[in-house]
């Protein structure tokens, strides 16, 4: 059965990337394979090759995202911090240069992106509102950072 889920689930992500492709759209990958501690650690296919690094999200981009997308997209950008920090971790161990150090401050701007694109939306959404918008400036702004609300299911703290 579980099979059957993850081959149904491939073949939606590959209809996905080859859309995205022709339609020159950015696509974020999320992995259903979770390998575990394993995740944290880069594996290179080629020493001798230059490690090849994106670019950091522009607010531009962000904003023409889904709530559900900037959700993804901050855990997959929370994963990849982690990822790092591990990586810097091993370097300073054995008294080695972190490969691209600059990738940490890609990921902390595109994160202060995500952040600053729901802050405008909050803004917008709460118009004049003081109470709602001290309430999603605490859910965006949380120490977890922001917090997915899914209205179909209600808070365990409100009263009906």
């Amino acid at each position: 059965m579980q099979a059957l889920v993850l081959q149904k689930s491939r073949s939606a992500v590959s209809s996905f990337a080859s859309m995205a492709y022709e339609f020159g759209v950015r696509r974020l990958s999320v992995t259903p394979m979770n390998r575990g501690i394993e995740d944290f650690f880069t594996v290179k296919a080629d020493a001798e090759k230059p490690l090849v690094v994106g670019r950091e999200w522009k607010a531009d981009h962000l904003r023409l995202k889904s709530f559900e997308d900037l959700h993804k997209l901050w855990y997959i950008l929370l994963k990849e911090q982690n990822a790092l920090f591990t990586e810097r971790y091993h370097a300073k161990q054995n008294r080695q240069q972190m490969e691209a150090p600059h990738r940490l401050r890609m990921v902390r701007k595109s994160m202060a992106r995500i952040k600053h694109v729901l802050t405008e939306r909050a803004i917008e959404e709460a118009a004049g509102n003081e109470d709602q918008r001290k309430v999603m400036m605490r859910l965006i702004n949380g120490p977890q950072g922001p917090t997915y609300v899914n209205k179909a299911y209600p808070n365990k703290d409100e009263k009906p």
